[in-house]
């Protein structure tokens, strides 16, 4: 009988107890870290294919590339900037970095530079290194050689230097400090286009006397406004007033319907997807176009016979007509003007086009009025 007992004891120790039930979610997280290691996969392999799809990577693969190149790893290296280039989610994360920096902190990052009231600035204006003296002494002599060119061809130049825009508005920088090194470019630079015998009229001092009244760069734009244009259009008339023999006309400035305009500079903020949830300044241009006044018939005939006599060659400052820098020399001056400056493409490379290209074929200039902002000095890529 106590045999008994023990035994049913015994059954009742190894007794198997009542089996707990797995929740579905915990039984989810048993597969996650494999889940985890095929999306990945699957990912990785979008990524991949995205990339080898890319335009960029297509262009690259139909270039030459030599055994050399190869093994002294330039191809890997022009590869993994093609891939950082064109990774999927690179202008998500850089855009909300510079949302971040941008709302939070208050700063912009690599090629802007935030000011005070709204004011936005290239910080090519603030930048000098190892390179800047070399593209200098480059740049200067480039117009040394084009202005001996154009006299040999019995033409006159005239030289616009523009100031820089950190430069004209130094009170509009907040806390950054407009660089020591650069407080007098403007005038360094000048000295050394007047000593090549060419008339260089002082435009800092004429910007720094008219923003008193007006703006003359665009507060979220690397360009000047259509009132700074106009003050440059009255310097240049100044010194073209001093010839009596070229031919005069009468134009009329019309004012063009306002246009909204996001400036350049604002596409340095980078703000991608976010960039409708960060509110950035916006600013509007009234263009102006010349009209020329009606002539007789004796004014025509002269004009299809002589041709313009000034040239225009530069950046985009004078190639935009959105500025109407070229509609504001013709009327202030009374000149017509045949532009060949360009967009884009800096102050150097269209007067190099127009030595090659243009001047062979133009006949009767007397004058070539070129238009070089300051800050492509000291820059490498021009």
């Amino acid at each position: 009988m106590e045999e008994s007992k023990s035994v049913t004891a015994n059954s009742a120790l190894i007794e198997p107890r009542p089996s707990q039930e797995v929740t579905p979610g915990l039984r989810v997280l048993n597969y996650l870290p494999a889940i985890c290691m095929v999306g990945l996969f699957i990912s990785g392999i979008g990524v991949v294919g995205h990339f080898f799809a890319s335009k960029e990577a297509t262009e690259h693969w139909q270039q030459p590339r030599t055994v050399d190149y190869i093994i002294k790893g330039h191809e890997a290296l022009k590869i993994e900037e093609i891939f950082k280039e064109v990774f999927p989610i690179r202008d998500f994360s850089t855009g909300l970095l510079n949302a971040i920096s941008l709302v939070v902190f208050d700063e912009t990052r690599k090629g802007l530079v935030k000011g005070d009231d709204g004011w936005f600035f290239s910080d090519e204006e603030f930048s000098w290194n190892r390179k800047s003296t070399t593209m200098v002494e480059k740049h200067l002599g480039f117009v040394k050689e084009a202005v001996a060119d154009l006299k040999t061809a019995g033409i006159e130049p005239i030289i616009l230097l523009l100031p820089e825009k950190a430069d004209i508005y130094r009170d509009k920088l907040g806390s950054i400090q407009h660089p020591v090194g650069r407080g007098t470019f403007y005038d360094e630079i000048r000295a050394r286009l007047t000593a090549l015998g060419v008339q260089v009229p002082d435009l800092r001092a004429a910007f720094l006397e008219a923003r008193k009244g007006t703006d003359v760069f665009l507060k979220t734009d690397t360009h000047w406004t259509v009132a700074g244009a106009g003050v440059v259009a009255g310097e240049t008339s100044a010194l073209l007033a001093a010839d009596a023999g070229l031919p005069r006309e009468s134009y009329t400035l019309s004012a063009e319907p306002e246009v909204p305009h996001s400036g350049d500079l604002l596409k340095f903020a980078k703000l991608s997807v976010f960039s409708g949830l960060v509110s950035l300044p916006q600013e509007t241009i009234s263009p102006l176009s010349a009209k020329k006044a009606e002539a007789d018939l004796d004014e025509l005939l002269a004009d299809v016979t002589a041709g313009p006599q000034l040239a225009l060659v530069g950046s985009s400052y004078s190639a935009n007509g959105t500025w109407s820098f070229e509609a504001q020399l013709k009327a202030a001056s009374g000149v017509d003007v045949i532009n060949f400056a360009e967009e884009g493409k800096g102050p150097f490379k269209p007067m190099e086009t127009f030595l090659a290209e243009k001047l062979p074929g133009t006949q009767g200039l007397k004058y070539v009025v070129w238009e070089m902002p300051l800050r492509y000095f000291d820059e490498v890529k021009y």
